[in-house]
C-alpha cells in the first residue's frame, strides 16, 4: 500500500519504521536525475574541449522549458540549428549530446519513497548503502509494478 506523510518529519518516520520492523525490512528508494538538454550540452562540450564561451552561448539558446529535448529546441530555433549544422565541432557536440540526452546523470534518494517489507528488502530488490541510508537500486515506478 501507499501512504504519505509530512516531509518535515520524514526522518522521524523512517527511524520509527526502521526501529519497529528492522533495518533489513526498510529502505529508501533511488531516483535518477537525467541529462537535460542544457546540461548535456555543457557536459559534452566540456568533455570535447569546446571553448566554454561557445558552449554557454549554445546552451543558453535552449529554451527553459521543462523536459524540452534538443530536437524540439532546434526545431524552434532555426538559426541555431543552421549554425550547428554549419560547424563540424558544434555538429559533433550536438550529435553526442543527443545520444546522451535523457540518460541518468546521477542517483539520489527519492524525496518521499520508502519501502517496508515483510521479508528482508534484499529478498525483493537489489540494494546499495549510502552514507545516510539503505537505498533500493530500482526506481519507484519499477517497485510499484
Amino acid at each position: 500500500f501507499d501512504i504519505d506523510f509530512c516531509y518535515e518529519r520524514r526522518g522521524e518516520v523512517i527511524q520509527y519504521v526502521t526501529d519497529k520492523y528492522g533495518e533489513d525490512h526498510v529502505a529508501q528508494i533511488v531516483t535518477f536525475n537525467t541529462m537535460a538538454a542544457r546540461a548535456v550540452i555543457r557536459d559534452v562540450g566540456r568533455a570535447m574541449d569546446v571553448p566554454y564561451a561557445t558552449v554557454e552561448r549554445i546552451a543558453k539558446r535552449i529554451p527553459r522549458v521543462l523536459n524540452i529535448t534538443l530536437d524540439a529546441a532546434l526545431k524552434e530555433d532555426k538559426a541555431l540549428a543552421d549554425e550547428i549544422e554549419s560547424d563540424v565541432i558544434l555538429r559533433d557536440m550536438i550529435t553526442v549530446a543527443k545520444k546522451l540526452e535523457g540518460m541518468p546523470r546521477h542517483a539520489s534518494t527519492h524525496a518521499a519513497g520508502v519501502v517496508i517489507t515483510d521479508k528482508p528488502v534484499n529478498d525483493y530488490v537489489p540494494l546499495c548503502t549510502t552514507r545516510d541510508a539503505t537505498v533500493t537500486q530500482f526506481t519507484m515506478n519499477t517497485i510499484a509494478d
